[in-house]
């Protein structure tokens, strides 16, 4: 009972707040509310130690329908004051280095019995126009004047591919011929790509590509195709094997917009993945991207322009098995509300639109936050409870935790949560830590669990370390 006035406490001084930056503690967070299962989370998680941000925030939209945006999703162009500036000055930037510098990092994953689940380790030098980098992917970069080469494991960002490929091991070679950019790749298992892009300004970019591999189950020789286009409107990628006439390929589809109105702003997003029974052999996709035909997201929202910014969004995702036509749909519709110092969210989940929303999620969230002295204090509060048709409502969900930020190097965070109704049929503690400068960074998320049957024990934990020099 004291629990539960916590939680009410807190929901009654709220400020809700931008979605958290997507990283280990934010994904445990959904994993430990049930909002998406074990193989959900492990898929994000391991594209967040691969560094593939992008293609993790892609699929905790869908997965945990939630907004995501990264550092790589274009923006808005803002007009700038020019300044002026003589040749020298801008020679000078464009100067590379000389001074050896870079950083050696660390990540690991445990279970709940405390053993490495995964690991990940790095180890990033940089000297004038040179990259080396050492550890879980062995790669010498060379780049000078929009001309690129990469020896050692390739992927994705190596070959400025939209779609996730395989690590490769070999060479890319990307020379600019003035609006085009001429590629090509060549790894030890003999695969060959050659890919031309165009880009006639800054806001657009064509790529096509040719592959040519082989098989190490058959040993036969195949061929396929790759295009993509990529402005601030989004993206749009195709890839397909032209001996598989009749099946669909692949593709990946990603759409954003904001319009501004008199008095809101409108935003929408789409992330889709579409495909037929048959995948390149390099595409590397989640599996269940690769169980789905379709496999996307939309998020709509409006947000007001009145003191308190107020905002409605409305979050939805379908997936359709390769096995069977048949769909499954989820919808989200959120709101949020008050101001800076007193804001709340309240959200509605259909799980299941298929059942006609047979099974609803229903959640309260709200924050109160305070700085101080360019130091932030944030308190939050969390109720959800499912309700079933003919059946009512389940145990509630409650939760209570607090952060404390310094800097963006510095901060730490602790959440309490019940998630039977009880404390005394589990209790669940998570806690984050960030801690650092510009020379060190140390970070850990660990969540604990204590039911009935078990004392208290760590569930799973993320920890990262970064030395840089």
């Amino acid at each position: 009972m004291k629990f539960f006035a916590l939680t009410l406490y807190l929901t009654a001084f709220a400020l809700a707040v931008n979605a958290a930056t997507l990283n280990e503690a934010q994904v445990f967070e959904w994993w430990d509310d049930g909002i998406i299962d074990s193989d959900e989370a492990r898929e994000i998680l391991d594209l967040l130690e691969e560094g593939n941000t992008q293609e993790a925030c892609i699929l905790a939209e869908v997965y945990a329908l939630e907004n995501c945006t990264t550092d790589e999703t274009p923006q808005p162009k803002k007009q700038q004051t020019k300044k002026p500036s003589t040749k020298r000055q801008v020679r000078k930037s464009e100067r590379p280095s000389i001074v050896p510098h870079g950083f050696a990092e660390w990540r690991g994953r445990t279970d709940s019995l405390g053993h490495l689940e995964s690991q990940r380790a790095e180890i990033r030098i940089n000297f004038y126009r040179y990259s080396l980098r050492l550890g879980s992917q062995s790669l010498l970069t060379y780049r000078n004047k929009g001309s690129e080469a990469h020896f050692g494991q390739v992927s994705t960002k190596e070959i400025h591919s939209t779609i996730p490929t395989d690590t490769l091991w070999g060479t890319v070679l990307l020379y600019p011929l003035g609006a085009f950019k001429a590629g090509a790749l060549l790894d030890t298992a003999m695969t060959t790509r050659l890919s031309m892009n165009f880009s006639p300004n800054k806001d657009l970019d064509l790529q096509l590509a040719y592959w040519n591999h082989t098989h190490p189950t058959d040993s036969v020789e195949h061929r396929s195709f790759s295009s993509q286009a990529k402005g601030r409107w989004g993206s749009f990628a195709a890839w397909w094997i032209p001996e598989n006439k009749g099946d669909l390929p692949l593709m990946k589809l990603q759409l954003q917009h904001k319009e501004k109105m008199e008095f809101a702003s409108l935003t929408w997003k789409t992330d889709a993945y579409v495909h037929g029974e048959t995948l390149p052999q390099e595409a590397h996709l989640a599996a269940t991207i690769v169980k789905s035909r379709f496999w996307g997201s939309q998020t709509i929202g409006v947000a007001t322009f009145d003191p308190w910014k107020s905002k409605l969004t409305v979050n939805a995702r379908t997936l359709i098995p390769l096995e069977g036509d048949s769909s499954k749909t989820r919808f989200k519709a959120t709101a949020e509300w008050g101001p800076n110092v007193l804001r709340s969210a309240t959200s509605v989940t259909c799980l299941q639109a298929e059942d006609h929303c047979r099974q609803k999620d229903l959640a309260l969230n709200a924050q109160s936050s305070w700085s101080i002295d360019r130091k932030q204090l944030i308190f939050s509060g969390k109720v959800r409870a499912r309700h079933t048709r003919d059946e009512g409502f389940g145990p509630p969900r409650y939760e209570a935790g607090v952060t404390y930020g310094v800097d963006a190097f510095n901060k730490t965070s602790i959440a309490v949560t019940v998630p039977k109704g009880k404390p005394s049929r589990e209790l669940q503690l998570r806690s984050s830590a960030e801690v650092g400068n510009d020379f060190l960074q140390l970070s850990m998320a660990v969540t604990f669990r204590r039911t009935r049957d078990e004392a208290l024990h760590p569930l799973h934990a993320a920890i990262r370390g970064k030395v840089c020099f």
